[in-house]
């Protein structure tokens, strides 16, 4: 054995415990692949579903266990900035892996890839909430989009989502090959020195009065690349067509798990590598909030498709959250905060909507109509979560946005604090809506063709309800808050990194 393979050996042995969740999470994925396929015959494929929700359940566990600390060479760190997106990004998954039972059965589409491809994504994402280094953190935002590029295309049978899932590919791909060349012109810019996030803080100051230009292109291609991840305008192009053809669990999936661990990906570059240079992004940021904000909200009001309309919402909530990502390392607790509240709202919203697709509705706005008939609690649970995005006090929703507000006013930005409350009054029009044609309209024919009512919906209803329970406790606030405060030690763990 080589210098090199054993001093990988070495570090993986001494520091294998901090990545303990991501090699449980690879290792049974690949199992699940082969042998474990032949487990279930082709009648029996939904059974992955709870297998899958499991192993999230031990993941979940093993994430609270992990030690903190540094390791594989600075490029690794667990603190409560990884922990906390980790279990946001663990929460989407197990979210999606519940929902995706009923739609399909409906859709006879169960295979074991579908779920082994969750994992290895959740893996990348538990990856890049804890990399601290542009080597890892690379490596780390491509294995878990290239899962999710497969699971946007996982319909093949659908025109849309395969036409969905290349568009994703490949402007997926023109912004990663973006992303790496900005990484390069930071390398360059440092002369070679290093790729850590903390080192790089620590040279880039001095280096850009020589060299700003290099480092002003090398941090606005990263800020691209990472625009592309999250879907903020001018970069979301992908985003309504993507969210529209991919099955409606992957669409919730898309919509939070993959989001949290690239905002924390945002927070580690923009607050430990680059905060020396923040002259070169904090502007260019702020136009990409509020482009964010006031596209994402003006859009979402013609939208006739309700996760096209989701699509649009998501984009808006992303411009806000991209405010904590603004304000210093103690912005971390609110878009922490932020990401928590919206990843239930969002994750109730589409329970309803997938419920509704195994009766033939749901794709269309106008298949709302006259739910509260239909679906006296749907209806209720529906409008509770749309209100909460909404930011209506006194759902979780409104101290989310309160916190993360008040955060971003504290630290200066009133600017954009004026235009994300504004365009809140905005989102306020085309959530109350879908309200309206819940409760004020009658409900139309049952479309021609529609699915038969599938099976497997013990678990939607269960999502629903757990969602709406938190949305309405305002008891909730307080220890999600408490948790929050322990997310903004970046700071003070990247000193302790550097010593």
């Amino acid at each position: 054995m080589n210098g090199f393979a054993s001093g990988l050996m070495e570090a993986l042995l001494r520091d294998s415990a901090f990545i303990l969740p991501q090699l449980f999470l690879a290792g049974l994925g690949t199992l699940m692949l082969w042998p474990g396929d032949l487990l279930f015959h082709k009648g029996e494929k939904h059974k992955w579903a709870p297998v899958t929700g499991a192993i999230l359940i031990v993941v979940l566990a093993l994430v609270f266990r992990t030690p903190e600390g540094t390791g594989f060479s600075g490029m690794y760190r667990v603190d409560g900035l990884t922990k906390g997106f980790q279990i946001l990004s663990i929460l989407g998954a197990l979210g999606a892996v519940a929902l995706s039972q009923r739609l399909l059965n409906a859709l006879k589409e169960q295979t074991v890839e579908y779920y082994a491809l969750i994992l290895f994504s959740l893996s990348g994402m538990l990856f890049l909430c804890g990399a601290v280094d542009f080597v890892s953190f690379y490596f780390s935002l491509e294995l878990m989009a290239i899962c999710i590029y497969i699971l946007v295309a996982y319909l093949r049978k659908q025109e849309r989502g395969v036409e969905a899932g290349l568009k994703y590919f490949l402007l997926g791909a023109f912004s990663s090959g973006l992303l790496l060349y900005g990484i390069s012109l930071l390398f360059a810019a440092t002369g070679g020195k290093t790729t850590n996030f903390a080192e790089m803080g620590q040279l880039l100051p001095v280096v850009s009065q020589s060299n700003t230009l290099l480092v002003g292109a090398g941090v606005l291609m990263v800020l691209v690349g990472l625009g592309f991840k999250v879907a903020a305008v001018p970069f979301h192009m992908w985003s309504p067509d993507a969210y529209e053809g991919a099955p409606t669990p992957i669409t919730a999936f898309m919509a939070t798990a993959p989001k949290a661990a690239s905002l924390a990906a945002f927070i580690r570059v923009f607050q430990t590598a680059l905060p020396g240079v923040a002259d070169q992004w904090m502007l260019p940021l702020g136009y990409v909030a509020a482009a964010s904000m006031i596209l994402g909200n003006v859009a979402a009001i013609k939208q006739q498709s309700m996760k096209r309309l989701l699509a649009y919402s998501s984009i808006a909530h992303v411009g806000y959250m991209l405010l904590g990502v603004m304000c210093g390392p103690e912005g971390a607790q609110a878009t922490w905060l932020y990401m928590a509240t919206y990843l239930v709202m969002n994750f109730g919203a589409f329970a309803i909507v997938i419920h509704l697709q195994g009766t033939g509705e749901g794709e269309r706005i106008e298949d709302f109509r006259g739910l509260k008939d239909r679906h006296p609690f749907l209806a209720f649970a529906m409008m509770v979560f749309l209100l909460s995005l909404a930011g209506i006090p006194p759902l979780v929703g409104f101290f989310g946005k309160f916190y993360l507000f008040q955060m971003a006013v504290t630290q200066g930005h009133i600017t954009l604090v004026t235009i994300a409350f504004l365009t809140s009054v905005v989102s306020a029009f085309y959530y109350l809506g879908v309200v309206n044609q819940m409760y004020f309209k009658d409900a139309p024919a049952l479309a021609e063709g529609a699915e038969p009512e599938a099976t497997g919906m013990a678990t939607t209803v269960i999502v629903t309800v757990a969602c709406v329970l938190v949305l309405l406790g305002t008891g909730f606030a307080k220890p999600l808050l408490e948790w929050a405060g322990g997310i903004g030690s970046e700071k003070k763990a990247s000193q302790v990194a550097l010593r």
